[in-house]
């Protein structure tokens, strides 16, 4: 069978992560390694406060991931990752491009996620269709009011 790359996102609670950082990236590693994954490239990015709380967690801190794996292998990663009670949550993708970013991100060996843009003065009437990529965009779904008889 043939490996692909993969990007994985994993997602810690903060104070897990300030406590014993060296320790959640072992544990990564014996995920990975227990799926037959070669860990290429992590990084891990500063602590960030989440949309919502996940396991009662309100802060989190991402580890980015690039890893070859077997396609068969991520379902048995994504398992273990929920049975985990270090991972809060863990995003997997393959995609084409993967390794040009993997070696952009090598050679400048980025320690951090790029800074978001500042908010543009019209920034309260864009819509999340002109939002940029690097921009968080929160969308509520409404429902259509009731027609009273």
């Amino acid at each position: 069978m043939k490996t692909k790359l993969y990007e994985g996102m994993f997602l810690f609670d903060s104070n897990l992560a300030g406590k014993d950082w060296p320790g959640l990236e072992r544990h990564v590693e014996e995920l990975l390694k227990k799926n037959s994954a070669n860990l290429l490239y992590s990084e891990r990015w500063p602590d960030r406060k989440l949309a919502y709380e996940v396991r009662g967690c309100k802060k989190g801190t991402y580890y980015l991931t690039y890893f070859n794996a077997i396609a068969d292998t991520i379902p048995g990663l994504e398992r273990d990752c929920q049975l985990s009670d270090r991972v809060l949550r863990l995003l997997v993708v393959q995609e084409e491009g993967l390794d040009g970013d993997l070696a952009t991100r090598k050679s400048r060996q980025e320690k951090a996620p790029p800074a978001p843009a500042p908010p543009s003065p019209d920034a309260a009437a864009a819509s999340p269709v002109g939002a940029k990529a690097d921009e968080e965009v929160v969308v509520k779904e409404t429902t259509p009011a009731k027609e009273e008889n």
